[in-house]
Order: C-alpha cells, then sequence, then structure tokens
C-alpha cells in the first residue's frame, strides 16, 4: 500500500454516508479531516465524559428507540443524530441563583422566581418550611455542578451521576437577546437559546461514542481479530467483541440509573413542575458527526478498559470520576494512533499497536537524571509528531488554517495532559511525562481485571501495550529504540530506576511482594464477580 492509499484508507469516516464536507471551515481543518469531527481545545474533562454519557444514554430516534446502546440509528432520510434533553428548567432552577450577576437577565430572573414559586406551591407545611424544603432541594442539586467556571447559568454542566443530569449544551445569545426589543418575559426569550454551537461540548464525547459505535457495528473485522491473536493483547480474548458490547453498555447503564436512583425521582418532580419552561425545540434532534473507521483498533482497548471499570466494587462517584480520566487519556490516545497512521517516517514498536511511546519519569527525579531526560525528548517527539501532521500537504484542504487545526489537535495533547497530570510541570520548562498517585491508580483499575493478579513486569507490559506509556522493563528499550536514542540504551539501562512506581503503587495498596525479586499487582476494588 502506497503512502497515499494508507491516508486515504485512515481517512475514510464512519458511518460511510457521513457528511464529511460539513462547514466551510471543516472542509479546510485538516485536524477535523484527521481526527473526525471532532475535538476542540475548549472542551473540558468532565465535559468529554457528560457528552459521552449524554449520546449513549438518549435515544436515537424520535419515537425513543436507541437509549443505552453503542449503535447508530439512521432516520428516515438516512441521516444519524440523538434526541437529548436539554434540562434548562433544572439549570434555571440549580444554578441561577449561583451565577456571576453581569450573567443574568433580567426576564431570566423574573422565571426563576416564578419557578420558586411554582416549586414553593408543591411543597406542603408552613412558609418557612416551604422555603427550607427549597433550599435543601437546591443546594442538593447546586452540589452536582460539573463545570461553571465565568460561563452564563445556562452552559454550566452537571456531573453526569444520574440520566437525570445529562443534558445538551445550551447557550444563552446574550448580544442578540439585548438588541431585542420585544423581549419581555421567558416566552420571547426562548428563541434566543441555541442549541446548535457546541462551544463546551464540543463533539468530543460524541466522537468517543463513534469510535465504539464502530467497533461493534463489526465485531469480526479482521484487525481485531489480528490483534487479539497477539501475546500482549490475549487478555483481552477473555469475551468476544460482541459479548464486551453487553458488558459495556450494562455497566454503564447501571452507573447511570442506579447510582443515585432517589435522585433520578427528584429531578423528575422538579422537571415535572417546572415543565412551562421547556423551549420550544425541546427535544429536538442533535446531529452525530464521524470518526476514522480504522480508530476500532483504539476503541477495542478503549471497550475493554471500560468494561473492567465498571466491573469494580466501587461506588457509582467513584467510577465515574476513573471514567472520566480515561476519557481524556483516549482522546490523547486517538490523537496519537491516528497521527501515526499517516505520519509512516517512523519505526513501528513492538508491544504496542499505536507505534508511539510516551516515556515517563519519577516526578520528584533530579533535573539531570537520565529518565528524565528521555521523557522530556518523549514530549518533545510527540508534540512534533502531532504538530508536523496537520501541515501534511496530502490532507490539508485548500486555504487551510494551521492555526485552526492546532485548536483541534495539536494544542488539545497538552491541555489534557497537563490537566489530568500527565504532564508535568504546569508552566515552565522541562515537560515531561510523569504519573502522579491517581493515574497509577487509574491505570490498575482500568488494566487489572477484577481478581486478576499480575506480575510487576507484565503490569509494565499491558501499560505499554494499551497506552504506549512507559514505566520500565522491556517497554523502555523499544522506546529508546523508536525515539532513536537506541545508542544510550545500555547507560540508561544502568542508570534507570522504576522505584518510584513501584513505591506508588504499594503506597495504594496494589502491590504485593512476594519476595525481593517477585512483585504482584492486584486490584484490591476488584468483584470477582462478572457481569453476564
Amino acid at each position: 500500500m502506497t503512502t497515499t492509499d494508507a491516508i486515504n484508507e485512515s481517512l475514510r469516516p464512519f458511518p460511510k454516508n457521513a457528511n464529511i464536507s460539513g462547514s466551510s471551515s471543516d472542509k479546510t481543518n485538516s485536524a477535523i479531516r484527521l481526527y473526525g469531527r471532532r475535538f476542540y481545545k475548549d472542551q473540558t474533562p468532565v465535559e468529554y465524559l457528560a457528552e459521552f454519557l449524554l449520546v449513549f444514554g438518549s435515544p436515537k430516534l424520535q419515537d425513543g428507540a436507541g437509549e443505552y446502546c453503542f449503535e447508530i440509528l439512521p432516520d428516515q432520510g438516512g441521516a444519524y443524530g440523538y434526541w437529548p434533553m436539554d434540562r434548562i428548567a433544572l439549570k434555571l432552577f440549580a444554578f441561577f441563583p449561583t451565577s456571576k450577576l453581569e450573567t443574568r437577565h433580567t426576564v431570566h430572573r423574573a422565571a426563576y422566581f416564578n419557578a420558586i414559586q411554582m416549586l414553593r406551591d408543591a411543597v406542603e407545611g408552613s412558609s418557612d418550611q416551604k422555603d427550607e424544603a427549597i433550599r435543601l432541594v437546591q443546594s442538593l442539586l447546586g452540589g452536582f455542578v460539573g463545570i461553571a467556571k465565568n460561563r452564563t447559568w445556562v452552559t454550566y454542566s452537571f456531573l453526569p451521576a444520574s440520566k437525570a443530569l445529562l443534558g445538551r449544551e445550551l447557550d444563552w445569545l446574550h448580544s442578540a437577546a439585548k438588541k431585542d426589543s420585544e423581549l419581555k418575559d421567558w416566552a420571547d426569550g426562548k428563541k434566543h437559546f441555541a442549541t446548535d454551537r457546541h462551544n463546551f461540548m464540543a463533539r468530543g464525547g460524541e466522537l468517543l461514542f463513534l469510535q465504539l459505535a464502530n467497533l461493534f457495528s463489526e465485531p469480526a473485522a479482521p484487525e481485531l481479530l489480528k490483534l487479539m491473536q497477539r501475546v500482549e493483547y490475549r487478555h483481552i480474548g477473555d469475551f468476544s467483541i460482541s459479548e464486551r458490547k453487553k458488558r459495556v453498555q450494562l455497566g454503564l447503564r447501571s452507573i447511570l440509573e442506579d447510582a443515585i436512583r432517589p435522585l433520578n425521582d427528584l429531578v423528575s418532580m422538579v422537571e415535572a413542575r417546572l415543565s412551562s419552561f421547556k423551549l420550544q425545540d425541546d427535544g429536538k434532534v442533535a446531529s452525530l458527526g464521524w470518526t476514522p473507521s480504522v480508530s476500532r483498533t483504539e476503541a477495542l482497548l478503549f471497550a475493554v478498559e471500560i468494561d473492567n471499570i465498571c466491573s469494580l466494587s466501587l461506588s457509582s462517584l467513584e467510577k465515574l470520576d476513573l471514567l472520566q480520566t480515561l476519557c481524556c487519556i483516549h482522546v490523547l490516545r486517538s490523537l496519537c494512533f491516528q497521527a501515526r497512521r499517516v505520519d509512516q517516517g517512523e519505526g513501528d514498536t513492538f508491544g504496542f499497536c499505536g507505534n508511539y511511546t510516551w516515556i515517563t519519569s519519577d516526578p520528584e527525579g533530579s533535573s539531570g537524571s537520565p529518565i528524565r531526560q528521555m521523557s522530556q525528548a518523549s514530549v518533545s517527539k510527540i508534540e512534533a509528531l502531532l504538530y508536523r501532521v496537520l501541515r501534511n500537504k496530502q490532507f490539508q484542504g485548500k486555504g487551510a488554517s494551521s492555526a485552526e487545526a492546532d485548536k483541534h489537535g495539536f494544542q488539545i495533547f497538552r491541555k489534557i495532559s497537563k490537566e489530568i497530570g500527565l504532564m508535568i510541570p504546569i508552566k515552565g520548562p522541562g515537560q515531561r511525562f510523569s504519573l502522579n498517585p491517581r493515574l497509577v491508580r487509574f491505570l490498575v483499575a482500568a488494566l487489572v481485571r477484577p481478581g486478576e493478579h499480575l506480575p510487576l513486569d507484565r503490569f509494565y507490559d499491558r501499560v505499554f501495550a494499551h497506552y504506549g506509556i512507559v514505566l520500565g522493563g522491556q517497554p523502555l528499550a523499544e522506546a529508546l529504540k523508536w525515539s532513536s536514542a537506541a545508542g544510550h540504551q545500555k547507560s540508561y539501562g544502568v542508570d534507570v530506576s522504576t522505584g518510584w512506581i513501584e513505591e506508588t503503587l504499594q503506597q495504594g495498596g496494589f502491590l504485593i511482594e512476594l519476595s525481593d525479586a517477585v512483585s504482584i499487582v492486584h486490584n484490591p476494588d476488584g468483584n470477582s464477580e462478572a457481569r453476564g
């Protein structure tokens, strides 16, 4: 296969009939053409997870079909989408009183007091008891805020702790509203709420959903069967891909429905009382974009990791926290996987199908240590790859803007890596990959199945096989070879120590030392009873 053929194959979309031309900017944006529609630098970690779960939990057709499944269902015109709730009444009640004063429109203020009165009328008791009940419910719902920052109240996001808190992005068109002389009440203002801007839920979660829908639509794809036969990936063959689909769907549904079941009833009551605040286009379809069809490989790893996390005997909120980290790392992984497919100037990596490496170092290590220098070089090499690939003339559209492409690709990697602690320091020189205790805990949860025990060196191999993350052992030699630093391999092999990783594992209760030479990684939060 020629380089041009390889690039064309890497850009083939899923769904097959997706309108990949999109807007004029989509036609020229090399990042969108390369990675799908779309990743964007301003999407926050919680909004990746919230949007991913929103698409999964929402109907895929107007008649309600397709909830809680990784399938795309074409409408009569052949288009694909989903039908999310907007939760605007819930946001008005929970978030308006704590939002910034300058973001509160007078129409919204009047609507808020009207909503409070409607809910007070539904509560039995004295005036003080009614007020106290409203404050308690408001405080409870406000405590589930995911993102607020300096946004207008309607653009706040809930933590995706329940299906009842999953809602589409809404925007208030403030400038247009200020110019509207006829804007007198809530009904007049409905036309100034927008559901199609994708400023915060920027389609990143949709793209993750589409990767899994793509994976499960072709469970017998040759490249997947071939991958599962490789020694380093045999652990993912415990379940067929079809069985894995059922397990992932059941696990995520259980989190959304059973996490805080009383909360669902409370939300239903609030929304029923405030039904008059629904928008005119409540229930309007949200279109789905596309993902590269070749992303099935990394999607399979993603599915296995979701399944492992959902199988843990942790609370649903703890699982959601792990899933949020997983979504972030999977975005980073997806960028690197796809970049390596179209940039074929580097060699392959034995033991990892992604053919790139992230070398980690001790966060407290000295600035002159060899492993820290290797880690810094690893960051530079990955960022150079992600920067270079967006400037490939073979798939850049006419009039392409490199600055816009960077916002949908190159800039995302460093931003998310720093947000989750994978890249340090936050500011200043010496950027390098590292792992804090929270990320080490995540790796155990995502990769060590409930009831499973792994020798330490095999744990290192598995981390490498899923993410390209280098902790030590043979993956380090492979990373040095890929980084064109094989000439330094001998001297580094003497100096590099993995003691910091072992100490972090031990402090987290994940390491069992059988002898000086043998250590076992296990997951103390595991539940050995597999879901059906």
